[in-house]
């Protein structure tokens, strides 16, 4: 049981109950997700590392970030698909979770650092900006990731 109405609500839709009903459907939601986390985290992590200087150097940040932006997209799709369904049966446990609000701010603020921000500077020359602009970026999406892990454990 939790204290919101929206969790309740989310807790026994048809599909949440669907998904606890059987041994199968959480665990592969969870594969997928994963997946779809290791895409996005994966090309960000290689376009942050670029604008640190400490990956690729020879190559432009912004044709390294244009060559990765084809695996990130199904990373993304793949997160907004197993992501609702992830929390719709698990919804009581989440709705009641800091770490779970935690994650959704940071998400929000990555993917928005990330398509503003590191978009604009990796088309720049200014190591100096490169180089903060890869650092948070990549607090940021550790961030996201720590908050999600921490729903498990706390």
């Amino acid at each position: 049981m939790t204290d919101s109405p929206f969790g309740e609500w989310c807790w026994n839709l048809p599909v949440s109950v669907a998904i606890r009903g059987a041994a199968w459907p959480f665990p592969a939601l969870e594969i997928l997700h994963i997946v779809g986390l290791i895409l996005v985290f994966g090309t960000v992590l290689i376009v942050d590392l670029r604008l640190l200087g400490v990956l690729l150097r020879r190559e432009p940040a912004w044709q390294i970030s244009a060559d990765l932006t084809r695996w990130a997209w199904p990373g993304f799709a793949l997160q907004l698909l197993t992501g609702p369904l992830l929390f719709v049966a698990n919804s009581r446990k989440f709705c009641d979770s800091p770490f779970f609000r935690c994650k959704l701010v940071l998400l929000v603020l990555a993917v928005a650092f990330h398509f503003t921000v590191v978009r604009r500077v990796s088309a720049s020359i200014d190591a100096g900006v490169a180089r903060w602009t890869g650092g948070v970026s990549l607090a940021l999406w550790a961030a996201v990731i720590l908050s999600g892990v921490s729903i498990e454990l706390f």
